[in-house]
């Protein structure tokens, strides 16, 4: 079952954030069961939202990948996280989101 995944970062600012997305190269090697990674400035560090196939494809990736990469940007907080069921995924713009293919690219770029 897909879900989604709600993280907070408090000690992680968005040029940090950008570093540690930058040297995990998911544009050359997207995490099996990743389908959709959007995040947003927070007074107190970013907030992320994912949607992954499955529960267990999310923490591959968080421990396999994502922790080992934050710890080599000396980032040690355990971030506030929550693993829900998804219920619904609305993409109203599909073919924008299908053109502009797996990258990761800052908001900015898309303003």
């Amino acid at each position: 079952m897909a879900v989604a995944v709600f993280t907070r970062y408090r000690s992680l600012s968005p040029p940090r954030y950008d570093e540690v997305i930058a040297s995990l190269e998911l544009d050359v090697d997207p995490a099996p069961g990743a389908m959709l990674h959007l995040v947003a400035a927070h007074p107190d560090g970013v907030e992320v939202c994912e949607i992954w196939r499955t529960r267990e494809t999310f923490e591959t990736f968080r421990d396999q990948r994502l922790r080992p990469a934050l710890s080599r940007h000396r980032v040690h907080e355990e971030p506030e996280a929550r693993i829900l069921p998804l219920h619904n995924l609305y993409v109203p713009e599909l073919d924008a989101v299908e053109r502009m293919g797996a990258v990761s690219t800052p908001a900015g770029v898309y303003a």
